[in-house]
């Protein structure tokens, strides 16, 4: 059915980057028309004293640890991860990880959020069937890690086959490695063959603290990004994700193989890992820049306002210049970024595009409209969003969510965290 979203202003993030005033038409899932007085005789949403922009993407999630949300605070990562997390993953089942997933959907409906890039360590079907229920587009993926153990590799990269059947206009199966410093050389160089060979998205974290930076270059003699760069792991369906601590010479690399990088700058913040992804150089350098949560167990929270937020003031006080990086590039990152790094065609609201749209209450929070663009990226957060549209499709409508039963959601979540703790 068509929808028809009347008397908005639109951040439309197309090429001018222009901000509209009018209605936004869409047909069969794409947007028909932008900015024009327009008829329908579909559904109508009155969107007056209302923002339109589109719906942000999340490029790196753990879905499955929606759970484990305050399990495990105020340690150092390396800690956290082998006191906590592993061992609370390894008691949970793949139909759990399912349900822990339903409770990160809702969050993201709430919060604007219309594409992830989710790689969990868990057979991801699971998590398939729950975005599908959600009404959401996503990119997933197995994460693959043998701790350099390459006895286990044949089996592992069967594992990650399980993807291969997702690819259609939603949802898309993906390929990932852990990192460079927990995979055998062959497990890194088989994923990325079974990603190349199946024009599948790759996905790693790399980079995230200096003690892993050593070791790989203890190992190999090479910092991360030359390392994996030859070995031939660095191209443009490459995501890489973290990098807080790159050199200059990696951050050139990043920019010749056009990756795109995903930086977590509250995640990081949060497990105190020490470095500053340093965007802006990445940007400059040619590489594709997005912008990710990471789980809610090293985050707490999928909000990728307040994610935007920290990776714009990052970049000012790493640089010591306020004008180091503009709210509208922060933006790009978080849409039209993000959407590149995923795989799909959205991250703009224009005649042709994937009707992913989100909007927005100006509250008192978003007034006056001196610069709508920076009201976003400093001064949104969930509490504004009142509407979204994924594919064409109303998920949430005045803040109701229309495609999971949201307190059965809740309560089974809640159940299982506790059920997972006592085991």
């Amino acid at each position: 059915m068509p929808l028809l979203i009347k008397n908005a202003t639109i951040v439309t993030q197309n090429r001018k980057r222009e901000v509209l005033k009018g209605n936004i038409l869409i047909e069969g899932g794409t947007i028909a028309s932008v900015g024009k007085d327009a008829d329908t005789t579909g559904q109508v949403l009155d969107a007056s004293g209302k923002i339109a922009m589109p719906g942000l993407v999340n490029t790196h999630t753990h879905l499955a640890m929606h759970v484990f949300r305050g399990y495990g605070e105020d340690m150092p990562l390396h800690q956290w991860l082998e006191e906590r997390i592993w061992p609370a993953e390894a008691k949970q089942t793949p139909e759990e990880a399912g349900i822990s997933a339903r409770l990160g959907f809702c969050e993201m409906l709430r919060s604007g959020t219309t594409c992830f890039v989710e790689m969990c360590i868990h057979d991801p079907n699971h998590i398939f069937k729950a975005a599908k229920e959600a009404g959401l587009r996503g990119t997933i993926a197995q994460g693959i890690i043998d701790m350099g153990d390459s006895s286990g590799t044949k089996e592992l990269l069967e594992n990650a086959k399980s993807v291969l059947g997702y690819r259609n206009g939603m949802l898309h199966g993906s390929v990932a490695a852990h990192a460079p410093h927990t995979c055998s050389e062959e497990l890194l160089l088989k994923t990325k063959e079974l990603a190349r060979k199946n024009k599948l998205k790759y996905q790693i974290h790399v980079s995230e603290t200096r003690k892993e930076v050593f070791e790989v270059l203890k190992k190999t003699g090479k910092y991360p990004y030359e390392y994996l760069e030859s070995i031939g792991l660095m191209d443009e369906d490459s995501i890489f994700v973290h990098g807080g601590w790159l050199t200059k010479r990696e951050i050139g690399l990043a920019g010749k193989r056009r990756i795109s990088m995903c930086a977590c700058p509250v995640s990081s913040l949060k497990l105190a890992t020490g470095g500053i992804a340093q965007i802006k150089e990445l940007d400059s350098s040619g590489a594709s820049v997005c912008l990710g949560t990471d789980s809610v167990a090293s985050n707490n929270s999928m909000n990728m306002f307040e994610t935007m937020k920290m990776a714009a003031l990052l970049q000012k006080f790493h640089y010591w210049k306020a004008d180091a990086i503009p709210a509208q590039r922060v933006l790009d990152f978080a849409t039209i970024g993000g959407a590149r790094a995923a795989g799909f065609d959205s991250g703009a609201i224009e005649a042709g595009k994937p009707a992913d749209i989100v909007l927005l209450e100006k509250g008192p929070n978003l007034r006056p409209g001196h610069d709508i663009v920076s009201n976003l990226v400093f001064s949104a957060g969930p509490q504004n969003v009142t509407d979204v549209v994924v594919n064409g499709r109303l998920v949430l409508q005045d803040r109701h969510i229309l495609t999971l039963d949201e307190p059965a959601v809740m309560e089974k979540a809640n159940e299982l965290a506790g059920e997972i703790m006592e085991r």
